[in-house]
Order: structure tokens, then sequence, then C-alpha cells
């Protein structure tokens, strides 16, 4: 193999923040520890690729997320509380100043799910919401009422507060199925 073609192959896994490039003595590629970027491109890669995975993988959430929240439902603190009612209140200043809140939002789901505290399910659930998030051609928010999706929040907060993991489960499926439908239904 030519050093040109092994020098694309290195810039490439760098550029996918598999690995990282020192220079000097005791350089050269090492792998590296940021994990989450590399591993959302990966998922980006394979969904860019088959379109029809997209659905798949709507579903997956629908089936994974749902049951990660009820988990944090059992264990959450007033503190991870008091950090969803914060973004919820965030969420609202920016709605009514007529701001664009969708990274809010998404952000309310990855306090969620890393209440849990089980690191390997907050990367699971949060990969897969990051790189569906990330795609062109799948729901973007436009068709998604802002103020729905705020008081479904709160309403996700109070089961969160009475520590109701069945409350929770329904109500991220019915959020989520929502959100969600065309690509969970059009495939």
């Amino acid at each position: 193999m030519s050093r040109s073609v092994v020098r694309q192959a290195r810039l490439i896994l760098d550029q996918q923040g598999l690995v990282r490039v020192r220079a000097g003595v005791g350089g050269g590629p090492f792998v590296a520890h940021e994990t989450l970027p590399a591993a959302i491109a990966a998922f980006e890669n394979v969904l860019a690729v088959d379109p029809t995975s997209v659905a798949e993988f709507a579903r997956a959430k629908l089936v994974l997320e749902p049951a990660v929240n009820a988990s944090a439902a059992e264990s959450i603190s007033e503190t991870q509380i008091a950090a969803l009612e914060a973004n919820n209140t965030a969420v609202r200043a920016g709605l009514e100043r007529g701001d664009q809140v969708t990274d809010m939002m998404i952000d309310f789901h990855s306090l969620l799910i890393n209440s849990t505290g089980n690191r390997f399910l907050a990367l699971v659930v949060e990969l897969m919401g990051r790189a569906l998030d990330r795609l062109p051609g799948v729901p973007d928010g436009r068709h998604v009422d802002p103020w729905q999706v705020l008081a479904e929040h709160e309403h996700m907060v109070d089961a969160l507060r009475r520590h109701d993991a069945e409350e929770i489960r329904k109500l991220t499926t019915d959020h989520l199925t929502r959100i969600w439908a065309h690509e969970i239904d059009s495939r």
C-alpha cells in the first residue's frame, strides 16, 4: 500500500474524529477519546447510504427512549428536575421572543437521558437522537408546533417529579410518535 493511500485514510479518520495526529517526537496517529462525534458520523453514513434505514432508526428510538426515560423517572434528582425546568423556561422565553428553539428542545431530551446515570444508555439514545436530528430529509421541527412540544415537555417534568415511570414512558412514546410519525409510518 502506498504512502499516499495511508495518508488519505489517516486524514479521513482524523476528520471523522476517530484518530488524532500528533506532531513531533513520539507523534503519529492515536485513537481519539472523543467517540460520540465519530459514532454519530458512522450512523449518519449508514442513514445517508440507505434512506429506508431512517424509519428503522426512528422506530429503534421509539423503543429505547421511553424505556430509558422510565428508568430516569425512578432515580431522577431534584437538581436534574431543576435543569429540565430551566430548559423549559429558556424554551418558553425563546418562543415568546420568536427565536428558533429546536436545539434547546433537543437538549431537553439529552438532559433527561443523562439523568439516568447510566452512561451507556445515555450514549446510545443520545447518539441516535443526534444522528437523526442532523440528517437532511428527516423531521426538522417545521411541522411540529413548538408550543405543543413545550407543553409535552412540561407534562414529562411533572411525571418525573412524581417518579412515575409508567407515565413518563407513555408521555415519551406519545411525544416521539407524534414528532416522528411520518418516518415511522412511511417505510
